[in-house]
């Protein structure tokens, strides 16, 4: 039982530092408000999947494991997808200052 609960200790040190470097990295404001939100909603689903997944019987923990983890890579792409759009525009928009200064 300690090695599960220092994993678990272990895992929720990881998240919580991750969180605090991705919201650091983040290069505009509107990213940054993105970063918060997606990661409250990632903590939020996260603590209702450990509850579901502390009081579920054991058939019904691993059905429930499958769409757990493709939901899972399913916000991982969108949070992907959407940070590098956010940073396009961002660069979109500095581009067109640059331009808009040069002629």
């Amino acid at each position: 039982m300690k090695i599960a609960t220092f994993l678990l200790v272990g895992l929720l040190i990881y998240a919580i530092l991750s969180t605090h470097f991705t919201v650091r990295r983040c290069q505009s404001e509107k990213e940054r408000a993105f970063a918060i939100r997606i990661s409250l909603f990632s903590w939020v689903v996260g603590f209702l999947l450990a509850l579901a997944f502390l009081f579920l019987p054991n058939k019904q923990r691993v059905l429930m494991l499958l769409p757990v983890f493709f939901a899972a890579v399913t916000l991982a792409k969108f949070w992907r997808n959407s940070r590098d759009r956010l940073r396009r525009e961002q660069e979109e928009r500095l581009n067109l200052e640059r331009m808009k200064r040069v002629n």
